[in-house]
């Protein structure tokens, strides 16, 4: 591929314009590989959770006490939540309907993923990896029974244009009332997708359709498949997903969890062994209770690395650019996770 071209998200219906000739343009703002950070004073290191709010579920041996070291994965509530049980009420005008707010109600938890500082999740052992893997299961589940959430949103900031705060590797979940704008914009385009094919499951589908093509496809294994999305918005994107069908990461089993946990550590080692230091989102969306446009819902992992700042193109259009074509960056991690067994 040598010219520009316009793509559009079969299932969103999100634009983006894959132009690889802009990778070699000049960058006064590249981003540099981060150096290892020092542990002193993590409030996640083992030996450190009296520092934390009190766990509200844990992975470690038998007899072990709560809040105590000697665990094998944590979640605790958010220190500095994003959403809360106890939202005040809203303040915002109740004089013009458009511009009422309501309270930010619902939880927000923080997956401890490993009692030490490093490595990152990829980097872990894929035992570790895997009790990870079951504790986002099992969180998303919970949150899930919970009569005042409409959504779950499981997400994992990893490096410093990540948007994380702390190195030590960790996940979070986020609840909120309703289903996300993310959900309702898939959800939507997924029923579109469906009338138009006549499919069971428009995510099921698009996979099937990468997995035809065979030029993006990352990983077919164990009932799961990776690839970089046709219309991928950012250099790397990955889109991880079963193909059994499943509507909610809540319907995970043991054993998908240990397929997962082995595709998602390939995966983070492939990307950071073509970009040692890059940071990345990891995105799992989840609907919660049957809505319109959700009732076959196909749950998924995004992988979002994040190599380029948005430019005042990107916001003002909401159109994506990415100078590294889905086709190369599916090689590349193929070529990467293969060297890595």
């Amino acid at each position: 591929m040598t010219a520009g071209e316009i793509r559009i998200d079969p299932i969103s219906g999100r634009m983006a314009i894959i132009v690889p000739g802009r990778s070699a343009r000049p960058n006064e703002h590249a981003i540099a590989a981060p150096t290892a950070p020092a542990e002193t004073g993590c409030p996640f290191c083992e030996g450190n959770e009296g520092r934390t709010p009190s766990e509200v579920a844990a992975f470690g041996p038998p007899g072990r006490v709560p809040d105590t070291a000697g665990w094998f994965v944590r979640t605790i509530p958010n220190r500095f939540p994003t959403v809360t049980l106890e939202s005040p009420p809203s303040t915002a005008s109740r004089s013009v309907s458009d511009l009422e707010g309501v309270p930010a109600v619902g939880h927000h938890e923080v997956v401890i993923e490993s009692p030490s500082h490093a490595p990152s999740l990829g980097f872990l052992p894929v035992d570790q990896v895997d009790r990870v893997v079951r504790m986002w299961r099992d969180r998303v589940r919970f949150l899930s029974a919970q009569p005042e959430v409409g959504s779950v949103t499981l997400f994992e900031n990893t490096g410093p244009e990540s948007g994380g705060s702390l190195w030590h590797p960790h996940a979070q979940l986020v609840t909120i009332p309703r289903p996300t704008p993310a959900l309702e914009e898939e959800g939507a385009g997924a029923e579109r997708y469906r009338r138009t094919r006549e499919v069971d499951c428009a995510f099921e589908s698009v996979a099937a359709a990468e997995l035809q093509d065979g030029r993006r496809t990352v990983i077919d294994s164990d009932g799961f498949v990776a690839f970089a999305p046709f219309a991928s918005g950012v250099p790397y994107e990955v889109r991880l997903q079963t193909r059994r069908h499943a509507r909610s990461f809540a319907e995970v089993t043991d054993d998908e969890a240990r397929a997962l946990a082995n595709h998602l550590r390939s995966l983070l080692q492939g990307l950071l062994a073509i970009l040692p230091g890059a940071s990345y989102n990891l995105v799992v969306r989840s609907p919660v209770a049957p809505a319109p446009g959700l009732d076959q819902y196909h749950w998924h992992l995004d992988l979002y690395p994040r190599l380029v700042r948005p430019d005042g193109f990107d916001l003002g259009s909401m159109v994506a650019v990415n100078t590294v074509p889905p086709e190369v960056a599916a090689e590349a991690l193929r070529t990467a996770i293969a060297a890595k067994r």
